[in-house]
């Protein structure tokens, strides 16, 4: 269980104004020596009964006793530290966290900025403790108006130092549960409590609403709800593990200038990770050492934090710190408001699997994948509600964030003032019709967001210098795979940048300033402590990755002698060559989604150690084809074809493949959405997840030293991280049996796992690609070889370019065996790099300190331009291949912004996928990069009587000069020679094959 690492607080925490909602983890188990009172006594009026129960009831039950100290007072009933995690396990409390008065006491507040969450574990933390209390703060400011609520700390709080703390049991604090919000959120969840019995009791998952008297019934006395709720707040204050809290004071002139704070990211199509690293102001260049994982905490249970690369998952989901409704009854409109509307990682993966079907789209797979697709969608996304009990959830919309954008999902800030005020773009989101493309700002959103909490959070500053000191993001830097087309590098650029501007507007750091000229963008103003920081997109994760390489070599084992490294790893033929010095390094790079191959050769400059490194790529190429497309073809290979044997083995016979078509097929007419979504469901929760088990298992294989082939059963691939959806199957079980299969379940399956048969499959996926791929290392004359990526660990990966020749075996290092060193941040304890998927964000930390921050390591990375790959354009196949006579132009020069596309012409018969390749040979794999279809169903039908139609393309340099591959039509003319408008057809990006999405997000496995 991914828990947060405990902290060993001092008496007094220091938090930071307005640096969202901290967290703050506390470890705790009850023995039976424990200081803390097994049970207290309480004297409940039994009178109290005859008045409303809740809100208009001023009594209160009486502490007449604690553990065995006894008052010899009346005692009405006992609650002991059972019934209080019957009450409060799992949920967001509201908590006296008091500011301490100068001459001894407490002040009556803030009463709404802390809230409590217990947890009692599954299994003891690495210290032994069953029990985790974690404290949420909100750090927001309000001033302090006298004769009226309390709710939060103000600035004159901060200026004044002054403390806050939990008051003991002494102190009088009956004032607060006599607080109308605060019983009836009391009342609430004891209310939910019982009725979470019944419906055990029952076995039903539906239970009547108790009425007030029934549940006055239920109690031992009257305010038994706020009895529970006072033995917990003594229970915590007994364990003596609070400390007490300070706000820093960041109004008060001069102020010491905040850290700066450099992220790093790697977003992949199916795995993301990150990296933070602080700039001290008193240190010269950058230790690098210091850089830490970034850390997501799990909103749904928030004892869960994760910092290992996560999924890419994303799943809309409102946060919540319990009660809002009840909060809002304080007076406090908008404590705990969690800004951003989307989940990502293993909680996204969690709802996910929790989704019942008939509520609507509520995620994607990962939002990289789409950034081509700027349609709103034609259903409204919806918030992903586990617990809802109707049949659609909510629409997401309705947080701070979707008031900033509109219905598509684009930023209001960055509208032309000139659009007309009436246009719907100016209206925040109602209808929740976001496009795919959006997604990345909304994920990244949330991600950005996360990090200025983590960076500000007490437990990582006391790991710091200068620890009360607040943080400040100065640059996001963020790894792009080597041959993303250009235009989907600024696509994404763009979405970073209104990610930053959306979470800066949120959190009230920017505030939007119209244009001066009254037409063009707002711009955003920020405050001196918080300036925008800069987005930085310039290294791609194969030129990254070479730069770990490099680094652990000529700074770490070298001391900053590059030449003499470089001589000493050159292959012998091409130092004998001596028509170049220079260092050519190759990387392949296989991701979830891309293969990337760049070339870089390395020039020195300097004498000895003191030297910079000049890259200069030689190479580049990428192509979508990757670790997902093993795990699809493992799918249905070893995944799906067991499971028809064992249905045919369970009688269905010829009906087996009638079976599997429907349940994994492509959509059918009488397909309903509940069959959708149990479809997408079990290929990503079910049938992902063992092929992924089985590819783990497969890295230790040996070809020279085969394995027998074993089995697993079906719940040994799903250990914790991954839940098998009983649901799916559930599902697939039923319809199994409607079919007439007898004894099969799915849950008792065991699959067998046959290496050999395994290897077959990888090689099958990649064997073509890598064969090019190796041909372009041979012929470039590289020296060393790296392969990074998490499938990069595929032992056919390594093995298919060993039988290339393209270089020997000990010239093709796997990172994965590469003893990095102990300054790597994600290492293993032998310091190796256990997950090549990190090295692209490592490797990006490394291309920014690299530029004169690092001992032993200039290396000049702002030598890295990317370069368009697009010099054949034309028709793609069915399999990708852009053949001779489907080439429309050749010898594109799109890095020369004068270059114009060829006068020529090519013919439109029908919606057509158009990409481009880098070599001049029809069997060189071609990337997608465009599609060309009729602007509209309506038309098809009347231009489809005039095709075959001319189509002439332009380069459109006009309106984004940054995009050197994007074209528009020119010109159209029909059959006739007549000429149509060009609104007629649709010129748009489109990067996959299926419009409709990635197989992880329809779930067809069947579809050829």
């Amino acid at each position: 269980m991914p828990l947060n690492d405990l902290t060993a607080f001092p008496a007094i925490v220091s938090v930071i104004p307005k640096s969202g909602v901290q967290f703050l983890d506390f470890g705790f188990s009850i023995a039976k020596s424990s200081p803390v009172p097994k049970d207290w006594g309480f004297y409940d009026d039994p009178k109290a009964a005859a008045r409303p129960t809740g809100a208009g009831d001023e009594a209160a039950p009486i502490v007449v006793r604690r553990g065995d100290v006894d008052s010899g007072l009346v005692e009405t009933y006992a609650i002991d530290h059972k019934r209080i995690f019957e009450a409060f396990d799992r949920v967001w409390m509201p908590f006296p966290l008091f500011r301490e008065e100068l001459g001894g006491g407490y002040f009556r507040g803030p009463t709404n900025w802390a809230r409590a969450y217990l947890v009692r574990l599954d299994a003891p933390d690495d210290d032994g403790n069953d029990i985790r209390l974690i404290l949420a703060l909100d750090t927001d400011l309000i001033d302090f108006v006298e004769d009226e609520a309390y709710l939060a700390p103000s600035p004159h709080d901060t200026t004044n130092g002054r403390s806050f703390s939990l008051p003991s049991p002494q102190d009088p604090t009956d004032w607060f549960l006599r607080e109308p919000w605060v019983k009836e959120w009391c009342l609430d969840v004891f209310k939910e409590m019982i009725e979470a019995e019944d419906r055990r009791r029952s076995g039903s998952r539906h239970a009547r609403p108790l009425t007030l008297d029934e549940l006055r019934e239920r109690m031992e006395g009257p305010h038994e709800y706020l009895a529970r709720y006072q033995a917990f707040i003594e229970l915590i204050f007994g364990l003596d593990i609070l400390p007490k809290f300070v706000l820093v004071d960041r109004i008060t002139e001069p102020r010491p200038a905040p850290i700066d704070v450099d992220i790093v990211i790697d977003l992949g199509n199916s795995r993301t990770c990150g990296l933070l690293i602080e700039a001290q102001p008193d240190q010269l260049g950058a230790d690098i050492t210091q850089a830490v994982k970034l850390q997501l905490r799990d909103l749904s249970r928030p004892e869960l934090v994760y910092s290992d690369p996560f999924d890419s998952r994303i799943e809309f989901s409102r946060a919540t710190f319990g009660r809002d409704h009840l909060s809002l009854r304080s007076g406090r409109a908008e404590a705990f408001s969690w800004p951003t509307i989307v989940r990502v990682g293993p909680e996204a993966v969690r709802l996910a699997s929790l989704r019942r079907g008939s509520e609507g789209s509520t995620g994607l797979s990962g939002p990289k994948r789409y950034l081509w697709d700027d349609d709103p969608r034609r259903d409204s996304w919806r918030f992903n509600s586990p617990m809802a009990h109707g049949e659609q959830s909510g629409l997401a919309t309705g947080v701070a964030f979707t008031t900033l954008v509109n219905d598509i999902g684009d930023a209001i800030h960055q509208i032309p003032q000139a659009t007309p005020a009436h246009d719907e773009a100016w209206f925040p989101s109602i209808r929740a019709l976001y496009s795919r493309r959006n997604m990345m700002a909304f994920t990244l959103a949330e991600i950005f967001y996360q990090a200025i909490g983590m960076m500000n959070a007490p437990a990582h500053r006391l790991r710091r210098r200068n620890a009360d000191l607040p943080r400040r993001l100065r640059r996001i830097i963020m790894t792009i795979p080597t041959a993303m087309p250009l235009a989907e590098r600024q696509i994404m650029q763009r979405q970073a940048e209104i990610a930053r501007d959306l979470v800066y507007l949120c959190i009230g750091a920017a505030a939007a300033q119209p244009a001066a000229d009254g037409a063009s963008a707002a711009t955003l103003l920020t405050h001196a402590d918080t300036p925008l920081p800069d987005v930085v997109l310039k290294w791609d994760e194969a030129s990254a990755t070479q730069a770990v390489f490099l680094y652990s070599q000529i700074a770490l084992h070298y001391s900053g002698d590059a030449r003499a490294f470089f001589n000493v790893l050159r292959h012998p033929l091409n130092r004998a060559d001596g028509a170049s010095d220079a260092f050519r390094l190759a990387t392949l790079d296989v991701g979830g989604g891309t293969t990337d191959l760049v070339v870089t050769s390395f020039r020195v400059e300097g004498q000895g150690a003191n030297v910079t490194l000049f890259p200069r790529q030689e190479f580049r190429e990428g192509f979508n084809l990757a670790g997902d497309d093993a795990v699809f073809r493992v799918v249905r290979e070893h995944v799906v074809e067991p499971i028809r044997r064992a249905l045919g083995a369970a009688g269905l016979g010829d009906r087996t493949d009638y079976l599997l078509n429907r349940l994994f097929g492509g959509d059918r007419g009488d397909m309903t959405v509940i069959e959708q979504l149990r479809r997408q469901q079990f290929a990503a929760q079910i049938a992902a997840p063992i092929a992924i088990g089985m590819l783990a298992a497969y890295e230790s294989y040996d070809p020279l030293a085969p394995m027998p082939a074993t089995s697993r059963p079906f719940a040994a691939f799903f250990d914790g991280t991954a839940l098998a959806n009983e649901t799916v199957v559930t599902y697939v079980n039923q319809e199994a049996d409607k079919l007439g299969a007898t004894g099969f379940e799915l849950q008792k399956m065991v699959f067998p796992i046959d290496f050999a048969e395994i290897d077959r499959t990888v090689r099958s996926v990649f064997l073509e690609m890598l064969q090019s791929l190796g041909e372009v290392v041979w012929r470039c004359q590289t020296d060393v070889l790296l392969l990074s990526g998490r499938p990069s660990r595929l032992p056919a990966v390594c093995d298919i370019l060993r039988e290339t020749c393209a270089l020997p075996p000990h010239r093709i290092i796997p990172l994965h065996t590469f003893r990095v060193g102990q300054w790597y941040p994600f290492r293993d304890y032998q310091a190796l790099i256990s997950d090549p998927k990190t090295t692209a964000s490592v490797g990006a930390m490394l291309c920014l300190l690299g530029e004169g921050q690092l001992q032993n390591f200039n290396f000049r990375a702002d030598e890295l331009k990317p370069q368009s790959t697009a010099r054949f354009f034309g028709k793609l196949s069915g399999n990708n291949r852009l053949l001779k006579d489907d080439e429309y132009y050749e010898g594109l020069d799109l890095d020369d912004r004068e270059y114009e596309l060829p006068e020529k012409e090519f013919d439109f018969r029908g919606p057509m996928p158009l990409g481009f390749r880098q070599f001049p040979v029809d069997w060189w794999p071609g990337t997608r990069l465009y599609s060309l279809d009729y602007a509209s169903p309506e038309l098809a039908p009347k231009l489809n009587a005039r095709t075959p139609l001319k189509i002439r393309l332009k380069r459109n340099t006009r309106e984004v000069k940054d995009i050197i591959d994007s074209f528009v039509l020119s010109r159209i003319e029909d059959r006739d020679g007549r000429s149509l408008p060009n609104n007629n057809l649709r010129l748009r990006l489109q990067t996959i094959d299926n419009q409709r999405g990635y197989w992880l997000d329809t779930g067809i496995l069947l579809d050829k």
